[in-house]
């Protein structure tokens, strides 16, 4: 199975346009034998609703020494949100997709809220997925500890996600 991993930024599933582009990139990478997955960052730029630098700012509003793990709780949303609309967009197209966050993606983090590491990707899941049919769209920078009990974010999700045979489109060139 040739898998290709399209990662988009916020900007490219910020409104209705933009995300049908990406639906046009999910299809198009189908039709070119591809078992796509789509990992996204949090909808828009700061200033927008559901933006991380929106969030952040927002929970420093709050607390402006809050704890980092907060800080990585409040970050998912935003991208769990993404991931949401993303996969609802693909669907209402007609594709299968899931909307999975980092932790059930099969990403293992170390515990270093903030600035945590990659340390196992379970990709079991995400093959079995895949050979369904299935089109995971991922939540971007996260991952989850061993227990299973705390999201934090990460680095480098995209390289590590798939064997090295993988086709990678930055961001900046998805669309």
């Amino acid at each position: 199975m040739k898998i290709l991993i399209q990662k988009f930024g916020g900007t490219s599933v910020v409104d209705e346009k933009a995300r049908t582009a990406v639906k046009d990139k999910v299809q198009q990478a189908i039709r070119s034998g591809y078992a796509p997955v789509v990992v996204v960052s949090a909808i828009g730029r700061k200033g927008a609703p559901y933006a991380t630098d929106t969030l952040i700012d927002f929970l420093k509003q709050v607390n402006l020494s809050v704890n980092v793990r907060e800080q990585d709780m409040l970050m998912c949303c935003g991208e769990i949100i993404s991931a949401c609309i993303m996969a609802a967009t693909l669907q209402k197209f007609g594709f299968n997709a899931m909307a999975l966050t980092g932790g059930q993606a099969g990403i293992i983090t170390d515990s270093q809220f903030g600035a945590a590491r990659i340390k196992n990707i379970k990709t079991d899941d995400l093959r079995h997925l895949l050979e369904s049919g299935v089109i995971p769209v991922i939540c971007g920078f996260q991952g989850m500890t061993e227990n299973h009990g705390k999201f934090t974010t990460l680095l480098h999700l995209v390289w590590r996600l798939m064997p090295k045979k993988l086709k990678f489109i930055p961001m900046w060139k998805a669309l």
